[in-house]
């Protein structure tokens, strides 16, 4: 979560006006202009599944002297950084972050007067004698696409493979010597630092590498609103956000979303056995474990669900019981792994960042309110006419938590037959009737 201070979260927790921004430019650690960005629209958006996150501002320059023709002008594309403030109505301000500009069009428009000039003459041109023809700025509308400071990691690729350093290097300290000069680099709550392998090989895109070490810890990183490089972890956290409705409430709406695809149910695990024949020979033969998800919805079923097969294959699966292993691993870590997603419309809550975990209310059909909480995934939030839209936010939500809420909120008995997969079957009317009791299984290789 962004830094809020006390007042300001109290101001958004309910209905409020005169939220606004505040963009500063600036090159090389100094302000570029003296005054903030005369912004009359923006578009953020943030996404989990995205490395590099973006806004586009749109700025209305009276003067026409912002629109940029060199590369170190203020709104130029080489190097300049923008700041961006939320100002809360009645309270205080929230850090957005920090952005490369990446992309600025600007669109001029001129007025042309025809005036007195003594001794001018125009030839081949309809001015007469003594006058010519002067351009005055209309104005112009620059249009500003920026981008976190992670597309400057994305483009500082390596220039050669190189390895961790340092006698006991550990994977946090490995992400600061990568990052750099660019951002601090600081850490959530709950993030377990451990020592990297050494033999680790880090080649081509900068950024890539950085995502893989977080990883390794079951993290994942984000620019905080100090344009902090800050890794967080993947685990539950604490919820930094109520989202209801109700006469005081920030709730506008919640919408749901399933899809097909990624829904596998039946898992192919391949490997090789080697055998020895009489002469010595050696012979790689192939193996393979199956597993299948046997009741539910998704159950292999040609007139339901059908067949949707994944397959894995690897030298290190030796035998058959590796093999059957490893597909029920797949199997379950599916079962596990499945969510479903809240689309959420509310009033903007500049504090949330994406990897937050935020609680919401839902409304069911049997009049009753259920509170499902889950991972911030996607979030995008706009100013049109210096006035903030609704936010919208996707909140990924595991089924198994979807399914004790409802069973917890609704009179209808869910629970039905546990079958040989460990599957509990579910009440019918329940859109994804399944759930995996064991932990989730993070699959080898």
């Amino acid at each position: 979560m962004r830094q809020v201070d006390a007042n300001t979260l109290a101001a958004l927790s309910g209905s409020r006006s005169g939220d606004s921004l505040t963009v500063w430019v600036w090159y090389r650690g100094r302000l570029a202009l003296p005054d903030p960005l005369p912004v009359s629209s923006a578009r953020f958006n943030w996404d989990t599944t995205r490395q590099i996150q973006t806004v586009s501002l749109s700025v209305e320059d009276k003067d026409g002297k912002l629109a940029p023709w060199l590369l170190e002008d203020p709104l130029g594309a080489g190097g300049s950084r923008l700041q961006v403030i939320y100002n809360v109505g009645g309270a205080g301000s929230i850090n957005v972050g920090w952005y490369r500009i990446t992309d600025s069009k600007p669109a001029e428009s001129w007025i042309a007067y025809t005036i007195d000039e003594a001794g001018t003459v125009t030839p081949d041109t309809p001015i007469a004698p003594d006058k010519r023809l002067a351009h005055v700025s209309g104005g112009a509308s620059v249009q500003v696409d920026a981008e976190d400071i992670g597309t400057m990691l994305a483009k500082a690729v390596f220039p050669a493979p190189e390895s961790p350093v340092g006698g006991s290097p550990t994977i946090i300290g490995e992400v600061r010597r990568l990052v750099g000069d660019y951002a601090p680099v600081v850490t959530a709550a709950g993030v377990v630092d451990r020592a990297v392998n050494t033999t680790l090989v880090y080649q081509g895109d900068r950024l890539n590498a950085l995502q893989d070490l977080c990883k390794r810890i079951n993290c994942d990183y984000r620019f905080n609103g100090a344009g902090q490089f800050e890794v967080y972890p993947l685990t539950a956290q604490a919820p930094v956000a109520t989202l209801k409705g109700g006469p005081e409430g920030l709730l506008v709406r919640v919408d749901r979303e399933q899809k097909y695809d990624g829904l596998f149910n039946e898992f192919y695990a391949e490997g090789q056995f080697a055998t020895v024949d009489s002469a010595g020979a050696q012979t790689q033969l192939p193996i393979r474990g199956y597993a299948a998800i046997t009741a539910g919805p998704l159950r292999v079923d040609p007139q339901g669900h059908g067949r949707y097969t994944k397959q894995y294959s690897s030298t290190m699966l030796t035998t058959q019981a590796e093999c059957d292993a490893y597909a029920v691993t797949m199997r379950d870590t599916q079962l596990a792994g499945l969510t479903t997603d809240l689309v959420v419309t509310c009033l903007p809550q500049p504090q949330i960042q994406q990897g937050d975990w935020v609680q919401v209310y839902n409304a069911v059909v049997d009049g009753r309110v259920i509170a499902v909480t889950g991972r911030v995934k996607t979030m995008s939030l706009g100013f049109s006419g210096g006035v903030p839209d609704r936010m919208v936010l996707t909140v990924e939500c595991s089924y198994a938590d979807v399914q004790t809420a409802f069973s917890g909120a609704s009179n209808l008995s869910l629970a039905g037959p546990v079958n040989q997969t460990g599957v509990v079957v579910r009440h019918p009317l329940m859109p994804m009737l399944f759930l995996s009791p064991g932990p989730f299984l993070q699959p080898a290789g």
